[in-house]
């Protein structure tokens, strides 16, 4: 996966939701994928190696605001930087440090970035050994599309809706353009409603947020997804589903 696309799938999945308001997507995902790349260094194995520690300089009402919404912000973009390098093959030789810093100096709204490799005292035994990454994905997991079609899944973030950009579009009307992204979250994949108007449903009931384990069934507008795992998924080629929609309420998605 390039650049391009790896910034694409992080403003459309969490960066979207971690960042909501003044400070946009965008901005914060290609400068942390730039200080990852701008900053690697020649590593263990001639693999490249991650900076391990990311100042982030943010105006001081703008750090209010973002913890104040996501407390564990530190946690999650060091987890995102974890992802990045599993997609790219950049080797970590310590569990990535997110530190926010409140700097007047710079401008409300923006932030900069200053990326350095650091590894602390307690560390220094482990330096030539990379860091436990996150546990395999499961193996072969897949979505069986209303009984008829297997669509695998694949990397960690896998966006369903009506839009063509998705991994898998679903030409369902009461399926929003972006209705829902399935993660890969320490070794299990977990389905994310993406505040859609009809919701997803999970065994029947309504959800924002779950983990998938083998068997269990997703409803998306009109749509039934059952989630598995181990069986050979087929191939296909073409995600591209037509379907005649149930009745429902009064109101389309957006």
């Amino acid at each position: 996966m390039n650049f391009e696309e790896q910034l694409e799938r992080l403003i459309e999945g969490s960066f979207a939701r971690l960042f909501r308001g003044p400070l946009q997507p965008r901005e914060v995902a290609i400068k942390l994928l730039r200080a990852i790349e701008d900053n690697a260094l020649p590593g263990p194995g001639g693999r490249e190696a991650a900076p391990t520690q990311y100042q982030i300089h943010l105006h001081p009402v703008d750090k209010v605001d973002l913890l104040a919404r996501t407390p564990d912000l530190n946690r999650q973009l060091s987890g995102q930087v974890v992802g990045y390098c599993l997609e790219t093959g950049l080797n970590l030789l310590s569990t990535p440090e997110i530190l926010l810093i409140a700097d007047p100096s710079t401008p409300p709204h923006s932030l900069h970035i200053v990326a350095r490799h650091v590894i602390h005292e307690h560390e220094t035994t482990q330096i030539m050994e990379p860091i436990n990454m996150p546990p395999a994905p499961p193996k072969n997991a897949h979505l069986v599309i209303d009984g008829k079609r297997t669509v695998p899944l694949t990397g960690t973030l896998f966006n369903i809706g009506r839009h063509p950009n998705n991994d898998l579009v679903l030409s369902d009307l009461y399926i929003s353009r972006h209705h829902a992204q399935i993660r890969l979250q320490q070794g299990q994949y977990v389905i994310y409603d993406r505040e859609s108007r009809s919701g997803i449903f999970v065994n029947g009931q309504r959800t924002t947020e779950h983990p998938l384990t083998p068997g269990d069934t997703i409803r998306i507008g009109g749509v039934n997804l059952v989630y598995n795992e181990q069986e050979r998924a087929a191939d296909i080629t073409d995600t591209q589903i037509d379907l005649v929609p149930p009745e429902y309420p009064e109101g389309l998605p957006s």
